[in-house]
């Protein structure tokens, strides 16, 4: 079975290294295709596992015509038996494509609902469109599917399943913290993350030092508010890392701080739970799905600096706390979000589709 995955987003983050495990996992079942943006992260990664790739530029207009004509080429060269495309965006331009191909889609979290009302109108036009395309939603949450269904996106009969994320846990490097005060931010320096909000918390935080992981269109300004904040000397940018980078940065954290104004299901917060470092998190999206507050992590309500950091001092001033908070995480992690399970789900959802969309059927 051929099965195409598109990506238009191929920087380091939670779904890059979803679609990235797929690749390494069911790659003994399926032979993989990849496009996703040139010169990317994920292309890189995907080229050194011996994928075959092909890169467009996504990111130039959400209205460039140009790029359906690109992909309907490249899919047709490629002929893939099945495409499974990540975010709206990929969706949106492959199904523009109007190519007969089944077609896989998985959500990692919705950005309609922070837009304005005209954009958000035209927002949830695409999403619908993607799902009347899809023959199969695979959604990272049951927050996400709730999303769906109280906006009128899917149809009562459409297919849809609900797949955690998963983790080798084995894999990653275990938090080896040295430095009871030292936490940090990893992740796209964007306004769906909310950088400024980690360094408001460090404000009130004046006997700790941060690391930032990350890089994006607020990174400027973020450089900017460390000078003006006086926060120099106990907060470091490092940029944008690869996934294993990354992970060597989080071991050092004693806690990791999540800011963002929405997610999907965050694969950070799973690999921090998985490696020992508790995770402290604004409570968006699915994340309750994850973390349940004082027992597995600390969830706040109010975007408040002073909020955050209260959790933080929780943490890291009551050791007996944090080493029940790490217990608990770790036992979430082998409980609920396994590998094998994940891919499992996903090769079914192949199988199935390859199956009832096989020409003759």
């Amino acid at each position: 079975m051929r099965v195409l995955q598109i990506v238009a987003d191929g920087k380091p983050g939670g779904g890059t290294t979803h679609v990235l495990q797929i690749l390494k996992g069911l790659g003994h079942a399926v032979s993989f295709q990849l496009i996703t943006d040139e010169q990317s992260y994920l292309m890189k990664e995907a080229r050194a596992l011996g994928i075959p790739c092909q890169g467009v530029r996504f990111f130039i207009s959400r209205l460039n015509l140009a790029l359906p004509l690109q992909i309907r080429a490249l899919v047709t060269t490629l002929q893939p038996d099945l495409v499974h495309v990540h975010g709206g965006r990929a969706g949106f331009f492959f199904g523009l494509s109007l190519l007969k191909i089944p077609m896989v889609y998985t959500v990692h979290g919705f950005h309609f609902i922070e837009k304005i009302p005209v954009l958000r109108w035209g927002a949830l036009k695409a999403e619908r469109w993607n799902f009347q395309r899809a023959y199969h939603s695979i959604f990272v949450s049951q927050y996400d599917v709730n999303l769906a269904e109280n906006h009128q996106l899917l149809s009562v009969n459409h297919k849809r399943s609900v797949i955690y994320p998963g983790l080798y846990v084995k894999n990653l490097p275990q938090g080896l913290s040295q430095a009871p005060r030292h936490i940090g931010f990893i992740g796209r320096l964007e306004y769906q993350k909310d950088p400024l909000l980690f360094l408001e918390m460090m404000m009130s935080l004046p006997e700790y030092s941060a690391t930032i992981v990350g890089d994006g269109a607020l990174a400027l300004m973020v450089k900017q508010e460390i000078i003006q904040r006086g926060l120099s000397g106990r907060v470091h940018m490092v940029g944008e890392l690869s996934h294993g980078e990354a992970l060597k940065i989080l071991a050092t954290l004693n806690v990791v701080v999540l800011t963002s104004r929405w997610e999907g299901l965050p694969v950070l917060v799973l690999e921090a739970m998985g490696m020992g470092v508790p995770v402290v998190s604004m409570n968006v999206s699915g994340l309750e799905e994850i973390i349940h507050h004082e027992v597995n992590g600390m969830l706040v309500e109010k975007r408040r600096g002073k909020d955050l950091a209260e959790k933080v001092r929780i943490i890291t001033n009551n050791e007996d706390l944090r080493a029940s908070l790490i217990k608990n995480a770790q036992a979430t992690i082998h409980e609920k979000f396994s590998m094998e399970k994940m891919l499992g789900s996903i090769l079914e959802i192949y199988q199935e589709a390859s199956v009832a969309l096989a020409p003759g059927r």
